[in-house]
């Protein structure tokens, strides 16, 4: 049987592991442009809400290990965390919904099919909605899957004792 101490240490260090892969991550995504490629493509910049909702929220779930590690109370703050990874899902659907109006709304209004140049805009148009709605999403469900992982951490700790 492994004592509580240590149990709550191990929780801790699997978070650390996890939130440090998570700085490798973003910083390979950093240097082959990953976040210059987003901030131009996503017209709502609704993935850099999603992306700093993730990164308060995983501070977050690291203050619940570490204070888990001193004996406090956290079954209660866990709820916070839980709806903090369902708003990233929802808030990549809600930029899919976006950029399909982005891609649809106007794009068809301003053709002029006897100009090459209005086509040509339009397409334009159409694939930046086309972009904000697919970068969103995967914005969306990575970094709130992510987060899932975090939280099964915790969670897992319980079912130990």
């Amino acid at each position: 049987m492994i004592s509580d101490t240590r149990r709550s240490s191990m929780i801790f260090l699997r978070w650390w592991l996890f939130a440090c892969l998570t700085v490798l991550a973003a910083t390979v995504g950093y240097y082959f442009g990953f976040f210059h490629e987003l901030y131009n493509k996503d017209a709502t910049r609704l993935s850099f809400v999603i992306i700093g909702i993730y990164i308060v929220t995983t501070l977050y779930v690291g203050k619940i290990t570490y204070d888990q590690r001193q004996g406090k109370e956290y079954s209660n703050k866990l709820n916070v965390a839980w709806f903090a990874s369902e708003a990233l899902l929802s808030l990549g659907m809600i930029g899919t919904v976006a950029g399909f109006i982005l891609m649809l709304g106007d794009s068809f209004g301003a053709i002029d099919t006897a100009n090459a140049e209005s086509l040509k805009e339009a397409l334009s148009s159409m694939a930046l909605g086309m972009s904000t709605a697919l970068y969103t999403t995967l914005v969306g469900l990575v970094l709130s899957q992510a987060l899932k992982i975090q939280l099964i951490n915790i969670e897992s700790g319980e079912d130990d004792a």
